[in-house]
């Protein structure tokens, strides 16, 4: 085999030369050569042009492997140069943030003395106001003190009057023999008066709350009585919706439910008729592959059926292809023909081919499909039966 996917084949003294497909495929071309007296020849020019091919590509690779490590020195000078600078860059760049973290400190401590006096000063401010206030504060306090005692040296000169008075019916009163006792009645009189004061306030308090409630449960029993009524109305509507979608629904299952029963009718009408017609099938079939037993799947029923249509269908083109067909059916309209004019006047006919079927049901047997024809004619024709012999 030569390089590149090909190969050489010698038969008999004729070379071919055959072109494979990649990856050791099947065969995709055949050439038709002359035969080369020295194949020699060929391969030494084949092994010359490979080892050139070779050197070619040694000596490219060489040159690329020169020019991959100058990139590569170039490539690590830069790099070494970047590291300087990134070291210079990043030694500036702390000295830096050294110079401005001290100046934020700087900053900082300026602005907390500044805030600190400028407390300071407010605080003082504001306590020379307090101060201030204070003072004007005790001057009217001894203002209103001096005031108020002018005011209870004038009530005092005025409440002479009243102590000369309790002193003299103090003397002359038997009930009261000074004038504290004079004073403690008044006191207990003006307590109980207080308090029945008070009793009536309370009083009068809890006769307004009893009839602030009285009215707001009046207001809101009104207000449930409207509601409930509200309600009751609601549910009146409802209930004779209720009733209205209960009748439809009532009709629509009553409709639903003859759908449903004519459905079963004509799903029990059309298993009655495919097992009658498996029934037919299975009586008309002579032959000893017909099913035993009565068919309960009605799918398996169907799936003969098919079969026997098909057989029977077969046989009868068979039997139209060989002209039995035709012969068949002119001997059974004689016979009946026949059967009819002999039958007594008054009693009415039996159905087409019942004299025939009367007469004879033995199955024929010639030509190999005489007896199926006879089964074919039965099950397509329920009144005609098998032919006389």
């Amino acid at each position: 085999a030569a390089a590149g996917g090909g190969g050489t084949e010698e038969k008999q003294g004729t070379m071919f030369i055959t072109q494979r497909a990649p990856g050791g495929g099947k065969v995709q071309k055949t050439v038709k050569l002359p035969k080369i007296d020295s194949a020699k020849g060929v391969e030494a020019v084949t092994q010359s042009s490979q080892s050139t091919e070779l050197l070619l590509a040694n000596k490219q690779m060489a040159e690329v492997q020169g020019q991959l490590e100058h990139k590569k020195i170039e490539f690590n000078e830069r790099m070494a140069k970047c590291k300087e600078r990134e070291d210079h860059l990043a030694h500036k760049q702390s000295k830096l943030t050294q110079e401005a973290a001290k100046f934020q400190l700087f900053l900082k401590e300026n602005d907390a003395k500044r805030a600190r006096a400028l407390k300071r000063a407010q605080e003082e401010a504001n306590l020379r106001k307090t101060k201030e206030k204070e003072a004007e504060g005790l001057r009217e306090e001894m203002g209103e003190t001096m005031s108020k005692l002018e005011q209870s040296k004038v009530n005092l000169e005025a409440g002479m009057v009243y102590q000369t008075y309790l002193e003299r019916v103090a003397e002359f009163s038997e009930d009261f023999m000074e004038i504290g006792d004079i004073v403690k009645r008044y006191e207990t009189l003006v307590a109980t008066n207080s308090d029945l004061q008070v009793k009536v306030q309370r009083n009068n308090e809890e006769t307004e709350r009893l009839r602030l409630e009285l009215a707001q449960l009046t207001k809101k029993l009104q207000n449930e009585v409207l509601v409930q009524s509200s309600v009751i109305a609601e549910h009146q509507e409802r209930l004779e919706k209720a009733k209205i979608e209960a009748n439809a629904e009532e009709l629509v299952k009553e409709q639903r439910e003859d759908a449903a029963k004519s459905r079963i009718r004509e799903t029990g009408e059309a298993r009655m008729a495919i097992l009658n017609l498996y029934n037919r099938c299975r009586l008309t079939h002579l032959s000893e592959s017909r099913p035993k037993q009565e068919a309960k799947d009605v799918m398996l029923a169907l799936r003969y059926i098919d079969e026997r249509m098909r057989d029977l269908q077969t046989i009868v083109s068979a039997a139209e292809a060989a002209g039995v067909i035709l012969d068949y059916k002119v001997r059974e309209a004689v016979v009946d023909r026949q059967f009819v004019s002999k039958a007594p006047q008054g009693q009415a006919a039996p159905p087409q081919g019942a004299s025939a079927a009367k007469a004879k049901a033995k199955p024929r047997q010639k030509a190999g499909g005489g007896g199926e024809s006879a089964d074919l004619t039965g099950l397509l024709n329920p009144g005609a039966q098998a032919p006389l012999e």
